[in-house]
């Protein structure tokens, strides 16, 4: 049985389903003692304390390497991530997906890449109890997902067919986009997670640094209307992804080495992330933004009039294996990112391992598993 109640402050009136206790009550933010095994229909009786409360977002780096099979990628990589996530979605409380952009590796160029895609996240759409619709989940446009490669006017052929506006249209979490544009390349997503409500903007990949295809017009608008977006949801706490934002610190060897960082290094901003920076930082509401892009692992941390801002770069595509030539790389190796939001000790936690199906294999370098304060 699903409920629903109207909820105001989007740009429209929006409908959210509230789902029942034993289907995934972290999503309605029930505080409930007891949750359901690893998909299975039984509930297990084990005690769910306060210090317990928690939930997490997995983030997906960019998987261009995956659906062309470039670089040793190979689709399995992208399989195990996605099954991985919804074999534990229960067990771990995972809340939410984001995918960084860059999905495909040449866009409308290939069609074939789009269809891989699909095969792999709409593995996430397979509907559970409560949840009709699978796993809420959302996709930003990479450089390389449009054509021309970095045009934010290009073609978005393959995009707008597998994860435009038309597919996600009436589904609770979906917000809306830009314009109410088909291809959705800028949008939002909404949830709850234990009583805390959450907006997730996307924002079209459109550098400054990409000079022949910058769109300086397009980008006011866009992010004139997300901050309109996140004003009409000031009640909730805004993540924003964009494919990019963040540059690994020179002296990081993460962008190709597993296991290899020391503690979280801040990076450089991009041209397009200092602007979304400059425009968002004003939206009392955000606290966080993911990127992708350039291959590496890097943690910024802004503080603007009294509030921090993380900002987290999560892409694996230039990893090797040893002996950590050219010929070596793995196209991204299947590693997958956890982000766990403690409630109750407000805290974040960072997780970064890859799913094989003979076993996980973790990062332990402290680049690739932290914690640091939630809000704060």
């Amino acid at each position: 049985m699903i409920s629903s109640l109207f909820l105001s402050g989007s740009l429209r009136t929006k409908k959210v389903f509230i789902v029942p206790v034993l289907a995934f009550s972290i999503l309605i933010g029930l505080n409930t003692k007891r949750f359901i095994g690893a998909f299975s229909n039984t509930a297990s009786t084990s005690v769910v304390s306060v210090e317990d409360r928690y939930f997490q977002i997995a983030v997906l780096g960019d998987t261009q390497y995956y659906t062309a099979e470039r670089h040793n990628g190979k689709m399995e990589m992208f399989y195990n991530q996605i099954d991985w996530i919804t074999a534990n979605a229960e067990k771990e409380k995972i809340a939410y997906v984001v995918h960084v952009g860059d999905i495909t590796d040449h866009g409308d160029n290939k069609p074939l890449e789009w269809e891989r895609a699909k095969d792999a996240m709409y593995r996430l759409e397979q509907p559970r109890p409560g949840l009709p619709f699978g796993i809420p989940y959302g996709v930003a446009v990479g450089n390389h997902d449009v054509n021309p490669n970095g045009n934010p006017n290009g073609t978005k052929v393959g995009y707008t067919k597998y994860f435009g506006r038309k597919h996600f249209q009436g589904r609770p979490y979906y917000g809306g986009a830009y314009n109410n544009d088909d291809a959705n390349d800028s949008h939002f997503d909404l949830f709850e997670a234990n009583g805390e409500k959450f907006i997730v903007l996307y924002l079209v990949f459109n550098d400054p640094a990409r000079k022949e295809f910058y769109d300086v017009a397009l980008e006011e608008k866009v992010y004139s209307w997300g901050a309109t977006v996140l004003a009409n949801n000031a009640d909730r706490k805004a993540i924003i992804v964009s494919h990019s934002m963040l540059k690994p610190d020179t002296s990081s060897t993460s962008n190709y080495v597993a296991g290899d960082g020391a503690k979280p290094k801040s990076g450089a901003f991009t041209k397009q992330g200092k602007r979304i920076y400059d425009k968002f930082k004003y939206s009392p509401n955000v606290f966080m933004m993911l990127c992708g892009h350039v291959s590496g692992e890097a943690l910024k941390q802004m503080t603007f009039e009294g509030r921090k801002i993380k900002i987290l770069l999560t892409d694996y595509q230039g990893r090797r294996n040893p002996n950590y030539t050219d010929k070596d790389r793995n196209g991204g190796n299947g590693i997958l990112r956890l982000m766990r939001f403690n409630q109750d000790k407000q805290v974040l936690s960072v997780r970064t391992f890859i799913p094989n199906p003979s076993g996980i294999v973790e990062e332990n370098d402290d680049d690739s598993n932290f914690s640091i304060p939630l809000y704060q």
